[in-house]
């Protein structure tokens, strides 16, 4: 009941508010969980934060043999047409000092770097094509730090119906991840998404991302922000919000 009063009054938020962009947890145009070759605005700037339920993160995030909730924090840009950066983090939590017998608390960042190409761009009969990935430049399995947490990469497709206002859009895409924890979520992901012709800002998500079935809505709120919010695998709730500005 108090999760459903929750999406509630975001949803009501969002209603009350003013195109919308999707967000990931990364920080570039996607769905939920899942990546698709929509690109933003040329020149656009974002930075933001989402939490994340412990069932959206990889496995290795464990404290004493438990998985824990955290958050990630994000800056990306899109310089050109064709490209999106993005650097971000997700807090990690340890025993202070990494002492089992001091307090516990998020005293530690997992840093990684994201981008994608977009190779062909969406026209009245061809859909956006794009590559991409996260974690793509760090310390590999035998270096000294040995994390690679989010390293995937991906290749999407995306394709947008209007229909009398009505915004339909298909995404697919296949994605590989590094570790071995992580490839519940390898393999065809993909997911809808609508946009009602009375107010086009509102975005309503479906997705699979190869191990469960995810929803969830966004809006860009009075020009400058964008809130999303959802269920992963229908129970975990998530939340984020992204600032973003066009630098030109």
């Amino acid at each position: 009941m108090m999760m459903m009063r929750r999406l509630y009054f975001l949803l009501m938020i969002c209603l009350l508010t003013t195109t919308v962009r999707g967000q990931q947890a990364t920080g570039l145009n996607g769905l939920i969980h899942v990546p698709t070759a929509d690109m933003d605005t040329v020149g656009m700037a974002r930075i933001g934060a989402q939490f994340l339920p412990h069932e959206m993160v990889p496995d290795a995030f464990t404290l004493d043999g438990e998985k824990y909730n955290t958050a990630s924090n994000y800056l990306s840009i899109t310089p050109f047409r064709w490209i999106e950066l993005g650097y971000g983090y997700t807090l990690m939590k340890f025993h202070k000092n990494l002492n089992p017998k001091r307090q516990t608390g998020f005293y530690a960042k997992d840093r990684y770097f994201s981008a994608k190409i977009q190779l062909i761009n969406e026209d009245q009969w061809w859909p956006s094509i794009a590559v991409g990935g996260n974690d793509v430049w760090g310390s590999g399995e035998d270096g000294k730090s040995g994390s690679n947490y989010y390293k995937n990469y991906f290749v999407a497709a995306s394709k947008h119906i209007d229909y009398s206002g009505h915004l339909f859009g298909a995404h697919v895409a296949y994605r590989d991840w590094y570790r071995d924890y992580n490839h519940r979520w390898n393999g065809v992901v993909g997911g809808i998404t609508y946009q009602p012709a009375f107010y086009q800002p509102l975005r309503a998500i479906v997705e699979w991302d190869g191990n469960g079935v995810n929803c969830g809505v966004d809006c860009r709120l009075y020009r400058y922000f964008l809130l999303q919010c959802g269920l992963f695998e229908g129970k975990a709730f998530t939340c984020g919000l992204c600032f973003s500005i066009n630098l030109l």
